[in-house]
């Protein structure tokens, strides 16, 4: 398998367990973001967490692996 096909078929499996919120309107940029949570079953603690608003300037991003346990 080629390296780009790898690529897409991972980033097609990270989109499937995510949970993806968008929100859009023509005639209120600022309701304009997007909000993405991996795993889509661990929506209170998940493992990366990202949102964008681009009228508000504001960007967030936490990555929250969790620790294996011995």
């Amino acid at each position: 398998m080629g390296a780009f096909f790898k690529l897409f078929l991972l980033l097609a499996v990270f989109y499937l367990a995510s949970e993806v919120k968008l929100s859009t309107s023509l005639y209120h940029y600022e309701e304009n973001e997007i909000e993405l949570t991996f795993p889509v079953w661990q929506t209170d603690n998940p493992w990366y967490y990202m949102k964008w608003n681009p009228a508000k300037q504001e960007f967030e991003q936490k990555l929250g692996i969790p620790e294996r346990e011995a």
